[in-house]
């Protein structure tokens, strides 16, 4: 009990002590309310300028990153465009393969050739071998056309069958008819036995070619009918037609063999020529008409055969070696060219040798040389202007190219294929010249 009331007390004295704190609390409450509005306030408005400092703050961080953004974007698209330009100047080009025209060009020059024998001090633009007159015959038989006809007559054989009992007689001139009515007769009397046959000697009774009859079977009109199919005749060759004439040399002979003879003169002279001067690379030789004779062994009219011409001439021979004379023309061509074209093919079979003049006395002769040769364009020629060329399709490219007269075919690459114009810049056209 007593602790109970020691507890009682005690929560009494508890009571009362909380009570009192209380009925004070409440004028602090007060106090306190208005300290916490005013702390509350105080936060607020602190809080409300916080906000506002975040706010501003926040609209101040927001513009630079807009500004970082679009700076990005822009060196994004920087980027993109010098790849694109990169890509562009790396792997964008057009290669132009040319094939020029190969063109002939001639020329000629003139050259003197002097006798090694006459002179022996020679300048580099002469050229030494020999200069020199040889002479050339030649001999033919040719036969001689002149014809008179003395006598001419048609004759053979024949040979008289007799199948009759009988022998039978037939005197010179008997008759022979042959099967397509020639009419022959015997040349000599013969006495044909029965049951035999005798060969005999026949001749046309007219002398031309058309009574050359061939082997046939002849009847004698002279015999009675009845033994004409028992006595008869038969040749075993063909009738021979024979003229017996007079051959004489006629004007006209002369002439065709003189024609004849200085034609295997030409080929005489050149066969001569080629082996006796073989040594030399070039030999030319000119007959000289105006000392041509001729020699013949009969005369116009004389009854021959035959008659022999013998023909003979001077040949002004020059001979010499080439090589010289072909370093000289191959210049000569070289000198001529444009700047851009250059000599491809130039071969001694592409020169050609003639006589111009001569003189024997003093040993030298001028030749015209004439040369052809085969040119080209250059490799580093510049046919074609690029900046003209700039931005052209491959239609207008090849337009341009057919118009260009050097140029004999052409291929026209773009890399990458899907490329279909002229890049705008020079280094990015590639032009090369095909041999």
């Amino acid at each position: 009990m007593e602790e109970n009331n020691q507890l009682s007390d005690q929560i009494v004295d508890n009571e009362i002590l909380i009570k009192k704190p209380r009925a004070k609390k409440r004028k602090k409450t007060v106090k306190a309310k208005k300290h916490i509005k005013n702390v509350l306030n105080n936060e607020t408005n602190s809080y409300s300028t916080d906000l506002k400092s975040d706010i501003a703050f926040s609209a101040k961080s927001s513009k630079p990153i807009r500004i970082y953004r679009k700076i990005a974007i822009s060196f994004t698209i920087l980027t993109a465009l010098l790849v694109g330009v990169i890509f562009y100047f790396s792997l964008v080009k057009v290669i132009i393969v040319l094939i020029p025209n190969q063109e002939n060009i001639s020329d000629n020059l003139s050259i003197d050739v002097y006798d090694q024998e006459k002179n022996v001090t020679l300048g580099n633009d002469v050229a030494a071998g020999v200069v020199k007159q040889v002479e050339v015959t030649e001999s033919k038989t040719y036969q001689a056309t002149g014809k008179t006809i003395l006598s001419q007559e048609v004759i053979g054989k024949v040979t008289i069958i007799n199948d009759h009992n009988k022998s039978q007689p037939l005197t010179a001139t008997t008759r022979l008819f042959s099967a397509n009515n020639k009419l022959f007769r015997i040349k000599n009397t013969v006495n044909v036995p029965a049951g035999g046959r005798v060969e005999v000697d026949v001749y046309a009774d007219e002398s031309s070619k058309e009574m050359a009859v061939g082997p046939t079977k002849f009847t004698i009109p002279g015999l009675w009918a009845g033994l004409q199919d028992k006595i008869y005749g038969q040749s075993q060759t063909a009738m021979e037609y024979k003229e017996k004439v007079k051959i004489t040399i006629e004007q006209k002979d002369i002439e065709q063999a003189a024609n004849d003879l200085k034609l295997a003169l030409v080929v005489k002279t050149k066969n001569q020529i080629d082996n006796d001067f073989k040594s030399y690379d070039q030999v030319i030789y000119e007959i000289d008409n105006n000392t041509l004779t001729q020699q013949v062994d009969s005369k116009v009219g004389e009854e021959k055969e035959q008659f022999n011409l013998t023909i003979k001439t001077m040949v002004t021979v020059v001979a010499f070696a080439d090589e010289k004379i072909f370093e000289l023309a191959k210049q000569k061509l070289v000198s001529s060219l444009a700047d851009d074209k250059e000599l491809i093919n130039f071969n001694k079979k592409d020169v050609t040798y003639s006589l111009d003049n001569f003189d024997l006395n003093q040993g030298v002769a001028t030749i015209k040389t004439s040369f052809i040769g085969k040119i080209t364009l250059k490799k580093d020629a510049e046919l074609i202007d690029k900046n003209k060329i700039f931005g052209l399709t491959n239609e207008q490219l090849s337009q341009y190219l057919n118009n260009i007269p050097e140029i004999a075919g052409y291929e026209i690459k773009f890399q990458p294929s899907f490329i279909k114009k002229v890049p705008n810049l020079i280094d990015r056209i590639k032009i090369e010249i095909k041999e």
